[in-house]
């Protein structure tokens, strides 16, 4: 195999998770349910390692801090799913607005999140909107980088084209989130991808449904 091959693969096993943020999500009894969850096992987050090029700075630097998400764990399932490519013209958005989306009983993935203030806040205390966008656009766009990784392949840039957010509900800082996402279905270059922030309790305060585009691949000269 290439040494460009497998890059998520290649990155899960070269970095760890943050042992102060694991010890954060183990103190909490509603946190640690998930973290101690059999069916998952926790993996270092792509987008939280800075890269020489200066990709993710945002989430490694800029929001990665006492006042903004200073612990995150990253958790896939170990029986991770790789679903067949869907006949053309069937993956299409079907966000409703109306009502909660059906979540599937194990999720591919589920991320653990410390909010902390003043820094994420649009209202006082209370999450941005825009923020909360962010957080589901970069958990949702990592779960189709997960599944990605197993077509075989050098690394494709991966690029958000269509993002449907719903906000139910205030996300209320300081707090601990769970975000849940999935793939929904691929369709040659296009991925699509749901995602849920809920609360200890379970309820879902934003949810979004995205498509994601891998830019063609261009051969080496």
């Amino acid at each position: 195999m290439a040494p460009e091959m497998d890059f998520m693969s290649k990155f899960i096993t070269s970095h760890r998770v943050p042992e102060d943020a694991r010890k954060h999500f183990a103190s909490l009894e509603w946190t640690n349910k998930h973290l101690t969850n059999p069916l998952y096992t926790a993996i270092p987050t792509f987008s939280r390692v800075l890269k020489e090029s200066g990709e993710d700075y945002f989430f490694s630097r800029t929001i990665s801090s006492p006042s903004t998400i200073p612990h995150l764990v990253t958790m896939q399932l170990k029986d991770f799913p790789f679903p067949d490519e869907s006949p053309r013209g069937t993956l299409k958005m079907e966000n409703s607005h109306t009502k909660v989306t059906e979540v599937p009983e194990n999720p591919d993935c589920i991320m653990l999140l410390t909010l902390g203030r003043p820094g994420l806040d649009g209202h006082p205390s209370v999450i941005h909107g825009g923020m909360a966008c962010a957080i589901l656009d970069e958990m949702m766009g990592l779960c189709v980088m997960l599944h990605h990784q197993h077509i075989s392949g050098p690394r494709d840039s991966l690029f958000t084209v269509k993002l449907d957010v719903t906000y139910r509900a205030p996300v209320p800082t300081p707090n601990d989130v769970l975000v849940r996402c999935w793939l929904v279905g691929r369709e040659g270059r296009k991925w699509l991808s749901r995602g849920q922030i809920v609360n200890k309790d379970g309820l879902v305060m934003t949810e979004a449904e995205g498509l994601w585009v891998l830019t063609k691949r261009q051969e080496k000269l």
